[in-house]
């Protein structure tokens, strides 16, 4: 196990929880169409899962996150490794479920395909251990972020327990997921939820299809009890709501994308890095949307380049709300 001993995560200021890691694989053909065999001019694997594309974002931008998730089988091993080599933190723990695989096809013609695996059920004695073990981390870190999805069958009360332990321990909480877990711990008071336009469409029950109906969506979650709240709109841009109740905006600059894989992870990491850099919550979703910009010009989710991030931010610009 790549695990790390607790008294010594390097420059660490957050912890990770991720409890659906999976290998990432990416393939390069062209002319894909089901039904033929393919030799890719180009494969990438990475550690993956929402949390370890974050952490990768994150370590460029110069943060460290420890990502604590479950291990298992083979492709287990594998993904420590993978992890070493881009000098991620894993604090891993050990179960019988197999590591699941997600699949990016990039046909540089047509359109990309993804094939995620859901991952197997994780045992509840598993699931324990992950908790605790984040946990074992509130004395030496300041902010605790959850990214992605949970593996079938995790409890909808699962994020309760740690949620309310951070909170307690002065630990500022940062999500990046979706569904009936959330739902369990708005109105424990996370410091910051950021979803997808779909993702908060599911937590308020209604389409979200603009900026403005992105922002009244944001201000019924934070009245749920999220303390801030970023919604990103794909090509719309992004909406913010900070804890001032000042609504903000902002446009992604135009880059010559390769792969959308990842960069809501990365602006996940921007808008960490800011947040823990004392920035805004505005100042810090700049970051964001640049580092999610600079995650599409290459393969690999959560891959950037720092100067190409703040050449970005210079280039994002507000994006007006209507009244």
């Amino acid at each position: 196990m790549n695990k790390q001993d607790q008294n010594e995560e390097p420059g660490a200021t957050l912890v990770t929880l991720l409890p659906n890691p999976a290998l990432d694989k990416t393939v390069v053909l062209s002319g894909f169409t089901p039904g033929r065999i393919y030799r890719p001019r180009e494969v990438i694997t990475l550690a993956g899962g929402k949390g370890f594309n974050f952490a990768r974002a994150l370590h460029t931008l110069g943060q460290r996150s420890v990502v604590v998730c479950p291990i298992g089988g083979h492709a287990g091993q594998h993904l420590l490794e993978l992890a070493a080599r881009d000098e991620l933190l894993c604090d891993g723990i050990p179960t019988p479920a197999e590591l699941r695989t997600c699949l990016t096809i990039i046909d540089p013609d047509q359109a990309i395909t993804e094939i995620y695996e859901p991952g197997e059920p994780l045992p509840a004695d598993v699931w324990e251990a992950l908790v605790e073990r984040a946990a074992s981390y509130f004395p030496r870190v300041s902010f605790l972020t959850l990214s992605g999805s949970f593996p079938p069958g995790t409890p909808a009360h699962g994020l309760r327990n740690l949620v309310s332990r951070a909170k307690a321990a002065g630990i500022s909480v940062l999500l990046d997921t979706y569904g009936p877990q959330l739902l369990e711990v708005l109105e424990l008071g996370p410091h910051l939820l950021k979803v997808n336009q779909v993702e908060a469409g599911e937590t308020v029950d209604r389409t979200i299809n603009t900026p403005e109906q992105a922002l009244a969506a944001a201000h019924e979650i934070q009245r749920r009890g999220v303390r801030e709240v970023v919604i990103t709109l794909g090509k719309q841009g992004v909406v913010g709501l900070p804890a001032s109740g000042e609504a903000f905006g902002w446009l992604a600059p135009e880059v010559e994308a390769i792969s959308p894989t990842g960069s809501g992870d990365s602006l996940f990491a921007g808008l960490a890095s800011g947040l823990v850099s004392g920035q805004s919550l505005s100042n810090a979703a700049r970051l964001g949307v640049a580092a999610g910009a600079a995650n599409t010009v290459q393969l690999g989710a959560g891959r950037l380049d720092r100067q190409l991030v703040e050449e970005l931010v210079r280039r994002v610009q507000p994006l007006a709300l209507k009244a």
